[in-house]
């Protein structure tokens, strides 16, 4: 028979008592924080989809922040847009009062001082930028304006371009983050230019306001107009309609942030009944292995004389 020397015995103890005590912190550090997973060896399968479900939370929470930015500019866009509709509509009226033949020279000379004041606003619009300084209807060239005037021509000219920029707003799904003043205006600035000249004309001193020649001008300044409303307000519905997009992509984001937290809370939080059994019960080991232990060092043959 194998004789088991007070060393066996003594480090026998120290294990059990070193393992259930080691237990007994763990357990102790999970009801601290709640969680049942401390260390990826706690739970290796579980850690693994934890780090998953984590990571599709970094990249959902990134598509949001990217749906925010981008739906902040297509708003600012959009408001632009809208004003830009509304000043062509006043620039109308005018366009239609002054191709009335009753006006004389002096009216249609007033009319021009107020549609320079139109023109300007409309270019504003156009060359709207976002509150860090780039050109939102520029296409991929925001450090530039959307449209330029020389005064050395006196004429406008896009110098922006018709690319749009992009950004991700969900897994292989791509937005375009801006229209372009190209879309508004076609390739040139020729409504612009159009609009300039007119209100030159109109400004001569020696106009003649029965020239059949300026009323042909005034009635192709109103053709142009209506011609770049139209294409304004398709990229008006366009805006809207990318914004309604954003936000049902956000609303997907958002539930799917919530199911995936929620199956990271049923894998990682601790359950506290269960736990605090297992408490009581290692409690009871340790104290167990301690008596045990006091009892069994005490031993020797002299207790059996």
């Amino acid at each position: 028979m194998m004789r088991i020397t007070n060393a066996q015995i003594a480090a026998m103890m120290h294990g059990s008592m070193n393992s259930n005590a080691a237990r007994l912190g763990q357990l102790m550090q999970q009801m601290a924080t709640g969680q049942r997973i401390i260390q990826p060896s706690d739970d290796p399968v579980a850690s693994v989809r934890v780090l998953r479900l984590q990571r599709e939370e970094a990249g959902i929470a990134q598509y949001r922040t990217n749906i925010q930015t981008v739906s902040g500019s297509l708003s600012v866009q959009e408001t632009n847009l809208t004003a830009a509709s509304d000043t062509l509509l006043n620039l109308r009226d005018l366009l239609v009062w002054a191709g009335n033949d009753t006006n004389g020279a002096d009216e249609l000379r007033a009319m021009a001082e107020e549609m320079s004041n139109i023109e300007s606003t409309l270019v504003s619009f156009l060359n709207v930028r976002d509150t860090e300084g780039r050109y939102l209807l520029s296409g991929t060239y925001s450090d530039r304006p959307a449209v330029s005037f020389d005064s050395v021509s006196g004429t406008y000219s896009v110098t922006g371009n018709d690319r749009h920029r992009q950004a991700a707003v969900a897994t292989g799904v791509l937005i375009d983050e801006n229209v372009t003043v190209m879309e508004v205006l076609g390739p040139g600035a020729d409504f612009l230019n159009e609009i300039h000249t007119l209100v030159s004309v109109l400004s001569d001193p020696a106009l003649d306001a029965n020239d059949p020649v300026v009323k042909g001008q005034v009635r192709g300044a109103l053709d142009a107009l209506d011609a770049v409303h139209r294409k304004l307000l398709v990229q008006v519905s366009e805006l809207g309609g990318r914004q309604n997009m954003l936000t049902l992509l956000d609303e997907s984001q958002g539930d799917t942030s919530v199911v995936n937290q929620g199956i990271e809370g049923a894998l990682t939080a601790l359950d506290y009944a269960g736990a605090s059994i297992d408490l009581n019960e290692y409690k009871l080991a340790v104290q167990a292995t301690q008596q045990t232990y006091l009892k069994i060092n005490q031993l020797s043959l002299f207790n059996l004389l």
